[in-house]
């Protein structure tokens, strides 16, 4: 066989090896022909809807008085009288919108709240369209609305003075003589500027120096971090994975006498290091080449610009919980490979799915708000570039960090599931189907750590919507939102969901969500925390407003929601408020998410993790602190009666106090929480004896028998 032949033997036997395995054909053809353009639409899609977003944005405008205000009105309604509107669609969809106020706004506030100030310095009324007028326009070139405003006004008033123009043409033909000819100070290259120049623009941009700089790095920075963190975690979560299979050292790992769980968190946290280290040197390679290659002083030669680059450092540690998030999914994906080639082509999927995350929040419409603040990836890209451009608030950052922990945590909590699994570690191209074929799960007691972990971080996202969409007009809205809120979240989410998880993966219900009867030491504690605790919560929220006075858009929130609460009957708010809410948020949280943390986790750490998941679940930032302490305290009292009847009474108790005591007007005056009043301390007596009580109940918690506080062993540490 000569040399030619040999070559064309291998190349031909090599080449249908290659095609006859389907995870290849997977990543050559599904990945390119599909993803690839998917994603270039994706991103076109997002580009015409952020256009059509700003063409039918409504943009506040601030002008100095009324008849400042009057004469822009007229000017704007002048000139687009004359705009014929286009045959495909209506004229109000095309154009933006200005809502026009009288006010005062401070320059740093331009471009967020309101895009645009104008100021008509001077000149006749706009109304007679007679002599010259000077408008000056002051924004922020580092917002898009604001931006798109100033354009839209400025096209508005070139076209006002087109407008003029022509007019003022036509009547010197006509022979017609302008009042400006009359003018003391006037000659004819005034007549002829005030004739060809009636409108004088001048436009202003309030932003700083840092905010300019703020905003070009927030173009860049934020998606680099991710692909950043991303791309550095792909080699280490293949070695640990795929690479440990392929050097057969993974079956003799397996077999140590060491937990699976600390196996794969061991594994996982290298991962993330070198993440974090991946990004951290790039971060800082960026931020030197900037500052010492020149870079910095070349582009503010040509404008005044100022790169935050202290903010870095922060950005950098605001993206630990990515990190950990990226590095437990590529464990959790590479553990499926066979091959060290094989995980490289799984984790194609992964960046693209990142990249996909990112395109809706590259849009400079796009606002860390509403379904971005726990959109995975997307939140925290948004995040960090809020955090450059000085545009980050506390309660955002709160949120984007809480639920980017959540899913990290439920990440984790699959990942080492999975790496223990027969189907993962034994792997073959058809075993990982037996993750989800019911015939094959064996009966047990209680739910697993990811299990748990991942319906509740499934049920977040929705949740978070839910809540969010409480905000209505009028009473009659609030209560038809909060209806459908108790029967699809509550009952649908919180109950049915969990209970079906646990009928299809073969969970005892009666273990997972503790249906026994307490002892009596336990409905007595009950008692006491539930009618002691709301008085302590009124004088927490009352401290933590004073150290940290809420913001104005929080509290205005708050009062239109107690508003509607307050014009509800009294039964009902107790049923949709009180009763609904307590049965269910106990069987999630300290029935199905508590029952899956013990079986791994110990006392207290179950206990801390359930609390804080479940002061996630609530969207009032103030309200998060407390909530994580109640849910402290329902969880111990859960745990040490192994019963969940206790907890779901301490629950009606404390939400129904809160909504019955404003009703009542004689304890309402008493107690200081009149409305008609001002909110004042609660009387010494009041909150002393609340104190007491409070005391007593966490008494009798402690004092229950330890042999027995344990959900799921005799032991209760």
């Amino acid at each position: 066989m000569i040399p030619v032949q040999r070559v064309a033997v291998i190349y031909r036997k090599e080449l249908l090896d290659i095609l006859r395995d389907r995870r290849t054909l997977i990543a050559m053809i599904v990945i390119p022909v599909v993803l690839y353009p998917l994603l270039m639409l994706w991103l076109l899609w997002e580009a015409q809807a952020e256009q059509a977003r700003l063409q039918q944005e409504v943009f506040i405008v601030e002008v100095a008085d009324d008849a400042a205000r009057q004469d822009l009105e007229n000017i704007i309604a002048a000139a687009r009288n004359p705009r014929e509107p286009s045959a495909s669609a209506p004229a109000d969809e095309l154009q933006p919108q200005f809502d026009i106020r009288v006010g005062h706004t401070p320059d740093e506030r331009i471009g967020q709240d309101v895009p645009l100030r104008v100021e008509l310095k001077r000149g006749v009324r706009p109304a007679t369209r007679l002599g010259q007028l000077e408008i000056a326009i002051r924004y922020s070139d580092v917002d898009v609305r604001s931006r798109a405003a100033r354009d839209e006004l400025v096209s508005l008033l070139d076209e006002f003075r087109q407008l003029l123009t022509r007019e003022s043409i036509l009547r010197l033909l006509g022979g017609e003589h302008l009042p400006v000819a009359s003018m003391p100070s006037a000659d004819t290259d005034r007549q002829i500027d005030l004739i060809l120049n009636p409108v004088r623009i001048e436009t202003t941009s309030t932003a700083s120096q840092r905010q300019r700089g703020g905003w070009a790095l927030g173009q860049i920075i934020p998606i680099l971090l991710v692909i950043m963190i991303v791309s550095g975690a792909i080699y280490p979560a293949v070695d640990l994975t795929a690479g440990e299979r392929e050097r057969g050292t993974l079956e003799t790992l397996m077999v140590t006498p060491v937990p699976t769980v600390h196996l794969i968190v061991g594994k996982f946290l290298v991962v993330a290091t070198i993440a974090m280290l991946t990004a951290a040197l790039n971060l800082a390679s960026v931020g030197a080449t900037m500052h010492f290659g020149g870079i910095s002083s070349v582009i503010s030669a040509q404008m005044p610009i100022e790169f935050p680059l202290t903010v870095l450092p922060i950005i950098l540690l605001c993206m630990v919980p990515l990190a950990l998030l990226c590095s437990a999914v590529l464990v959790a994906v590479c553990s499926f490979a066979r091959t060290f080639k094989e995980a490289q082509n799984y984790v194609v999927p992964v960046i693209i799915g990142s990249l996909v995350a990112c395109v809706p929040v590259s849009m400079e419409t796009a606002r860390l708000e509403g379904t971005t603040l726990i959109l995975p990836v997307g939140n925290m890209v948004l995040l960090a570039r809020d955090m450059l451009q000085q545009n980050c608030t506390v309660s955002a950052a709160v949120v984007v960090l809480l639920s980017t922990t959540l899913y990290a945590a439920a990440a984790v909590a699959v990942a080492a599931r999975l790496f223990g699994q027969e189907a993962v570690l034994f792997v073959d191209t058809g075993s990982f189907k037996n993750l989800f074929r019911r015939r094959l799960f064996k009966p047990v007691s209680r739910p697993t750590v990811a299990q748990a972990f991942l319906l509740v971080a499934l049920i977040f996202p929705i949740s978070f919507y839910g809540q969010a969409g409480l905000s209505a007009e009028t009473a009659d809205q609030f209560l038809r939102l909060l209806k459908g809120l108790a029967v699809w979240q509550f009952a649908g989410l919180f109950v049915l969901l969990p209970v079906a998880v646990c009928v299809y993966f073969r969970i005892g219900l009666r273990e997972t969500f503790r249906l026994r009867l307490p002892p009596v030491r336990a409905w007595l504690a009950a008692c006491l925390l539930g009618v002691s605790s709301w008085a302590l919560a009124i004088t927490f929220i009352s401290g933590q407003h004073r150290l940290m006075p809420p913001s104005e858009a929080m509290t205005k929130a708050a009062e239109i929601i107690e508003g509607h609460i307050n014009a509800t009957p009294l039964p009902l708010a107790l049923l949709l408020l009180a009763v609904i809410p307590a049965v269910c948020e106990e069987m999630l949280f300290r029935g199905y998410l508590l029952s899956g943390l013990s079986s791994s986790l110990r006392k207290w750490p179950s206990i801390f993790a359930a609390a804080a998941v479940f002061a996630t679940f609530h969207f009032m930032i103030d309200r998060i602190p407390l909530t994580f302490l109640l849910g402290t305290v329902l969880a111990w009292l859960c745990w040490q009666s192994r019963s969940l009847l206790p907890g779901i009474l301490f629950h009606v108790l404390h939400n129904g106090l809160m909504l019955a005591i404003p009703r009542s007007p004689g304890v309402a005056r008493y107690l200081g929480r009149d409305a008609a009043a001002e909110a004042s301390p609660l009387p010494p007596a009041v909150l002393w004896g609340a104190v007491l009580a409070f005391v007593a109940g966490l008494a009798l918690i402690a004092s229950m028998n330890r042999r027995a506080s344990s959900p799921g062993s005799s032991s209760g540490s």
